[in-house]
């Protein structure tokens, strides 16, 4: 979303709701996308629920302010990680967490 000096004017100035409303959003979408670039250069893959009951993991589900719906997600070790599909784009992995409810995303060695 962009701004313009029109839109501030025409919608009561910069301390007008309407104007401020439209600022949040505008920065929202830039905590989006950073999420999205953090998840895919960690290291991230399709998973599906089916997957997660046959390996016997447990999904995790964060809640972030600036996202309409939670992030369903679970933590794989590298050999994991490797049986599924690597998500290397922010399309292919918002359209993974659509498609099946949950991502997976690699565990780094620290968190053992």
């Amino acid at each position: 979303m962009y701004i313009t000096k029109k839109f501030v004017e025409s919608a009561g100035g910069p301390r007008s709701a309407a104007v401020r409303q439209a600022m949040v959003q505008a920065g929202d979408k830039h905590r989006v996308e950073a999420l999205k670039m953090f998840l895919i250069s960690v290291g991230c893959c399709e998973i599906t629920r089916g997957d997660i009951e046959s390996l016997g993991l447990s999904a995790r589900e964060k809640k972030y302010r600036f996202c309409a719906a939670p992030l369903v997600y679970v933590l794989l070790d590298a050999e994991t990680f490797s049986r599924f599909k690597p998500l290397t784009n922010d399309i292919d992995l918002e359209a993974a967490h659509i498609r099946n409810g949950v991502i997976g995303i690699k565990r780094s060695a620290a968190d053992d």
